[in-house]
């Protein structure tokens, strides 16, 4: 019965009016589309006067100190961040984001090749790649360059081959060549996958036990299910490795981000309303249907196992209490086959010219009224103004976050003017006490923002994440400029301490207006104070 379903299922896929050079066109002309946008996006924002993402500013410094792994993530995007500085430098945020808009085509791209693969004609394909163009989380994770900018291409590619898989197993292919490519595919694709990000790893868990609970673990019982595996382990080695150096650094970074009360943690309910947000209210029953869809349809019971999957994914990040982005990956997928299910349940011409173009432009002008919500497209002041006009403005994420611009918008601001206040407190020195003077802050953006914006000065040295682990860079202490900690912290360790200057800058984040302080007469050295600086959070 299965392998008849499977085969109905190919034969509709290839029975449509597209072949496989059509769906690739398709889908590039809307990937091209989307990162055509995200670069205008990119325009705008720097127009208003944001730049670099505080993280990434921290990724550029990681790729300085290129290694197999971070205390807070793997190595591919410090790579990634290196190579985009060499090639296009600081100067324009539409280049420096080239990449992460591209990803973000990719994603869309990849969506309708997904559509297409579950049986969807070019209708359904469309259908799907708009839902994904337009929607928010997925524009604003495209809009800065991170590990979440390529996740959503790993996932969908590990989807993709088990796809292919399921169908050959329906067909009783289950060996052979045409097989073995598709598990070594998924074996360097998962691998890489978690190359870029850990959070891969209980994605990879829920596929594995829906196969196991569904009649398609019959697909693992193959030798190349092993070789995929070892494929997969042996990418990731190096980072298990470093993580076995560093005494699973990141793990202990976990186990903070859970107990030190960082972010923000909402019930299951408020939880999926935030999906639910996040990707476009308007669009939700097309995701929703495809969840549906893969989990009850007949006629494709072969790929139920990735119905299952969300099945297990959205209650486990619920217990992990995740943010709400985690799960950003895996929607593609769902949008993919919700446009399927749409395209064999509106079968009459006029719901396909009048109906659905009607509610895809209802989601264009929603996405138009909010854009300034998911995106800095205006000037601080104006965002501000125009979010409390429409009483929306993004939920937050963290505890701490209590600037009046969302904190992902705050955190693009005032780095280059922080960095210049920091080495501005280092050149008032006399010239015998720069020779020894240290600059240190409390968290990895300002370390960042110096070290990047401001070579003329040491490099800035801080206990936030893999700043911890490059140490005290041999400096004694005995003059320290200081951002980040409380007077009364620094007069408990220093014979003498002065405020130089006070970021002022309404709009960023309260923690990030502290004063700069220049310290003289550490109590001991700083090689000694330094385990006490660790700051993994």
């Amino acid at each position: 019965m299965s392998a008849t379903i499977a085969g109905r299922a190919e034969q509709r896929a290839a029975g449509t009016a597209e072949s496989p050079r059509s769906v690739l066109y398709l889908a590039l002309g809307f990937g091209l589309l989307k990162a055509l946008l995200q670069t205008v996006a990119q325009v705008a924002m720097q127009h208003a006067g944001y730049g670099i993402f505080r993280d990434e500013l921290y990724f550029l410094v990681c790729g300085r100190h290129l290694a197999w792994g971070y205390v807070d993530l793997p190595p591919i995007v410090p790579l990634v961040e290196r190579c985009t500085q060499w090639l296009f430098g600081l100067h324009s945020l539409p280049l420096f984001h080239l990449i992460p808009s591209l990803a973000g085509g990719a994603e869309v791209a990849l969506t309708g090749i997904l559509a297409w693969r579950l049986g969807g004609t070019r209708w359904a394909q469309a259908l799907a790649m708009i839902a994904v163009l337009l929607a928010p989380i997925a524009t604003a994770l495209a809009a800065t360059l991170s590990t979440n900018s390529f996740e959503p291409i790993f996932w969908m590619l590990v989807a993709l081959a088990l796809i292919e898989l399921a169908r050959l197993a329906g067909r009783g292919i289950t060996s052979g060549p045409v097989v073995a490519r598709w598990w070594i595919f998924l074996g360097v694709v998962a691998g890489l996958g978690l190359e870029n990000k850990w959070n891969e790893f209980f994605f990879l868990a829920c596929v594995l036990a829906a196969l196991l609970l569904t009649a398609q673990r019959k697909m693992l019982a193959t030798r190349w299910f092993a070789v995929s595996v070892g494929l997969m382990v042996l990418l990731i080695l190096p980072n298990i490795i470093w993580e076995m150096q560093h005494h699973w650094a990141t793990l202990q970074l976990l186990w903070n981000d859970q107990g030190d009360g960082k972010n923000v943690h909402v019930g299951a309910v408020t939880f999926v309303i935030n999906q639910i947000i996040a990707w476009g209210a308007l669009m939700a029953p097309l995701w929703i249907a495809g969840v549906g869809w893969l989990l009850a349809s007949r006629r494709v019971r072969p790929w139920r196992f990735l119905g299952l999957t969300y099945a297990l994914y959205l209650p486990l990040m619920i217990l992990l209490h995740a943010k709400v982005y985690y799960l950003a990956p895996i929607y593609p997928l769902y949008f993919a086959a919700g446009a399927t299910a749409w395209d064999g349940w509106l079968r009459r011409a006029w719901q396909r010219r009048r109906l659905v173009p009607g509610y895809v432009g209802l989601h264009v002008l929603g996405v138009a009224i909010t854009l300034p919500v998911v995106l800095p497209v205006l000037r601080p002041a104006a965002e501000i103004a125009y979010m409390q006009r429409l009483h929306l403005r993004p939920p937050r994420l963290e505890t701490g976050a209590t600037a009046a611009l969302p904190q992902y918008f705050a955190d693009m601001l005032d780095w280059r003017h922080k960095a210049n206040l920091l080495a501005d407190a280092y050149w008032s020195l006399p010239p015998a006490e720069r020779a020894e003077a240290a600059i240190f802050t409390k968290n990895y953006g300002d370390a960042s923002a110096v070290n990047v914006y401001r070579p003329d000065v040491p490099t800035a040295i801080s206990g936030h994440q893999n700043y911890f682990l490059w140490g005290p860079r041999g400096h004694s202490g005995q003059v320290m400029i200081v951002i980040g900690e409380s007077q009364q912290a620094l007069e408990r360790e220093f014979d003498s301490v002065r405020i130089y200057a006070r970021d002022t800058n309404p709009y960023v984040e309260p923690y990030e207006r502290g004063p700069i302080f220049i310290c003289r007469g550490l109590h001991g050295t700083l090689q000694q104070l330094w385990p006490k600086v660790k700051f993994w959070y």
